[in-house]
């Protein structure tokens, strides 16, 4: 039965982590750079090595404040049944958050995204389609399950990320609540075929 459901993070998971380790990565390349600004005792590559520093830490910290907002809701695996969705057939889902009787979420969000290549580097992100998904909330000793079901209409395209292409297509779950003056986000990529 396992084989008929995949279990997916959410995007939100790696979002600090990657931040720093991109932080620490270009950490190495400043020090030189500063260290090479002091030698030489240049003013004006000193200023620069400076500022390229600040703007690594910078990262750094942007990554822990990242890490610590993702923390204070925790990992929320996504749970799909069938491992992937058809178009215009019914997929399940739900949602495990590790705390007791959560009750902050009220809906859900399915959104589909194209994204177009409009230069070498450079995509735009457009909203296709977006849905509310009813939920149902089933408490069981400190942890919560989000329940929920939808069906993607017939007509809407599929999951498509063809590393050539320029237009490419993927559909994803979130929700968005706010705790203690603070809005805290999660979102799914969820894989689409017809």
């Amino acid at each position: 039965m396992d084989e008929f459901k995949s279990v997916i993070q959410s995007q939100e998971k790696n979002e600090g982590k990657g931040m720093k380790i991109m932080s620490l990565f270009f950490l190495i390349p400043v020090i030189s750079f500063l260290y090479t600004s002091i030698e030489s005792q240049s003013i004006g590559s000193l200023f620069g090595a400076g500022g390229f520093l600040v703007v690594v830490l910078l990262l750094f910290f942007l990554g822990q404040f990242n890490k610590i907002k993702y923390n204070k809701l925790g990992s929320t695996p996504l749970t799909l049944t069938p491992s992937f969705c058809t178009i215009g057939s019914k997929c399940n889902g739900s949602i495990e958050v590790s705390r007791a009787n959560f009750n902050k979420v009220k809906v859900l969000s399915l959104t589909s995204w194209k994204y177009t290549r409009v230069s070498s580097d450079n995509y735009r992100y457009e909203k296709f389609w977006e849905n509310s998904i009813p939920i149902t909330l089933q408490s069981m000793n400190d942890k919560t399950i989000i329940e929920f079901n939808f069906i993607i209409p017939i007509g809407h395209k599929p999951t498509y990320k063809s590393f050539f292409s320029k237009n490419k297509h993927h559909w994803e779950v979130s929700f968005e609540f706010v705790e203690s003056m603070e809005s805290i986000t999660r979102t799914w990529k969820i894989p689409v075929k017809i």
